[in-house]
């Protein structure tokens, strides 16, 4: 398996887990304005967009 193949597929996996959250009838419209926001910040790259998804989220716990 080359470098590209395992990026391909964890990018994969990743917009698969993407794709569910987006898609859940608990998922709230602030998560989802989110999630799509990094998604478009980030082009071709959901794992950094999840990533930030998921930094933003931690850090507006911590505030609340």
């Amino acid at each position: 398996m080359t470098y590209a193949s395992e990026d391909w597929t964890i990018r994969r996996q990743v917009m698969d887990v993407i794709i569910d959250v987006l898609s859940a009838v608990a998922t709230g419209p602030d998560v989802r304005v989110s999630l799509l926001r990094h998604l478009e910040e980030n082009p071709g790259n959901p794992e950094k967009a999840l990533l930030a998804h998921l930094t933003d989220r931690n850090i507006a716990d911590d505030v609340a």
